[in-house]
This record gives C-alpha cells, sequence and structure tokens, in this order.
C-alpha cells in the first residue's frame, strides 16, 4: 500500500465512486457511525448491523470547508410535510449535512419565491467530506424550504417544495 493517500489523476473517479458506495452503505443498513484511520486504513462502521466492519485498501484526502454545524434534528421522508396540490419536493438523494449556500458567507442558491429550473442547484450535501451539489429535477417557484443549513437528512428528505 503506498504511503501517499492522495489518489493520482487517473484513480480520482474510482476513489470518489468508493466513497459514495460507503456512503450508500451507511445508509442502506441504517448505520450511525463511520471511523477513518491512515496509514494502514482501518475504517469501522457501525450501527443497526455492528457486526459490519470493511477495511479499503486506501482512501482520499477530501479538501475541509469551514461549516460550523451545531446539534440539530434528522430532516427524514417520514416527517415530511403533508402533500399540498401542485406542490413538488426536491428531495435529498443520500445521507448527509445539508447546505444552503456554498459557504457561510454566501447567499444561498434559493429562496421562498425564487424561480427554479430544471438542473438549477438548490443546495450541497456533504457526505464523508464529500460535497454533492443537490439540483432541481423539475422546474417551479420555492414555495418552502423545509431544511436549514447545517441539518443532517436522510435520503428522501424533501429538501425543498416547489409549486408547478
Amino acid at each position: 500500500m503506498a504511503d501517499n493517500i492522495t489518489p493520482e489523476p487517473s484513480n480520482w473517479n474510482e476513489r470518489v465512486e468508493y466513497l459514495r458506495g460507503l456512503a450508500q452503505i451507511v445508509s442502506d443498513e441504517g448505520l450511525t457511525l463511520l471511523e477513518l484511520e491512515g496509514q494502514g486504513w482501518k475504517v469501522t462502521l457501525r450501527g443497526a448491523n455492528p457486526q459490519l466492519v470493511a477495511a479499503p485498501e486506501a482512501l482520499i484526502a477530501a479538501p475541509s470547508f469551514a461549516y460550523s454545524t451545531t446539534s440539530a434534528p434528522v430532516a427524514s421522508a417520514a416527517a415530511a410535510p403533508k402533500a399540498e396540490e401542485n406542490l413538488v419536493p426536491v428531495e435529498s438523494p443520500m445521507v448527509g449535512v445539508f447546505y444552503r449556500s456554498p459557504s457561510p458567507a454566501d447567499p444561498p442558491f434559493v429562496e421562498v419565491g425564487d424561480r427554479v429550473e430544471v438542473g438549477q442547484t438548490i443546495g450541497l450535501v456533504e457526505a464523508m467530506k464529500v460535497f454533492n451539489e443537490i439540483t432541481a429535477e423539475s422546474g417551479g417557484i420555492v414555495a418552502k424550504i423545509n431544511v436549514e443549513s447545517g441539518q443532517l437528512v436522510e435520503t428522501g428528505a424533501p429538501l425543498i417544495m416547489l409549486r408547478r
């Protein structure tokens, strides 16, 4: 195993996919803890299925961003607001921490009343130190923002509601 864990550019996509796979395992298995170590690399996944342990060959060093997160309730699909006519949710595709803006100093991607087009970024979900853009799959006017910056979200949690 190489001492340098920074991936070669040709391996970058493969390693990002590996991390996405780990994030999916955490989500699918309802895990509550993921521990990572350096050098020989040890990964410990704990939660609903504590006997599940994975030891990857190597992980990438992800950039860190200065977000201050405080303990906040978890937004889940089960806590979804009642469906109103002509309202379409933009849901989180993964478990992670939701951010409404690219950095604390920047304005939010969207506000209530904004027009959103298909493919427009509405926020970010940080999963395993990777910031994933969340885009609208349909267009409309932002009617409600269900999740605040720094809040943990589950897969399928409605982040915003769009009025068609």
